[in-house]
């Protein structure tokens, strides 16, 4: 192997040893964002003036606190969003305790399902984003 191949091969494998840790840190980086903040996931709040100033990141996590004998989470699509329609979910959570991960940019939408709630305003609009 010449010493120009050698070379090569040592910048490589720098660079790919570099991107590793730039992709690690992304992850070190996520963060838990509390949906309403001290209010939690209820009735009353509004989550549209919420999610129009928290930033939520790919790989962060939002925590829905909230009486699971009164609500739940549900992932929608826009539609469903739209028109508070609950029966056909991505994801459905109801411990009161719940993890959501994005792990890519977009549009996330989340509604509670129980009864009216989402017609009362209990639905909310992420927009992860780098």
């Amino acid at each position: 192997m010449s010493s120009s191949q050698g070379s090569s091969s040592a910048v490589s494998r720098s660079l790919a040893l570099l991107l590793c840790v730039l992709v690690l840190a992304q992850y070190a980086e996520a963060v838990t964002v509390n949906v309403g903040g001290t209010k939690g996931w209820t009735l009353g709040y509004n989550y549209k003036t919420w999610a129009a100033t928290t930033r939520v990141k790919p790989w962060d996590s939002m925590f829905f606190k909230y009486d699971p004998r009164l609500h739940n989470v549900l992932v929608v699509s826009k539609a469903d969003y739209d028109a508070c329609r609950v029966n056909r979910p991505w994801a459905t959570y109801k411990s009161g305790k719940d993890y959501v991960k994005f792990t890519k940019s977009g549009t996330y939408y989340l509604i509670c399902g129980i009864a009216q709630h989402c017609q009362a305003g209990m639905k909310v609009a992420v927009n992860v984003r780098w």
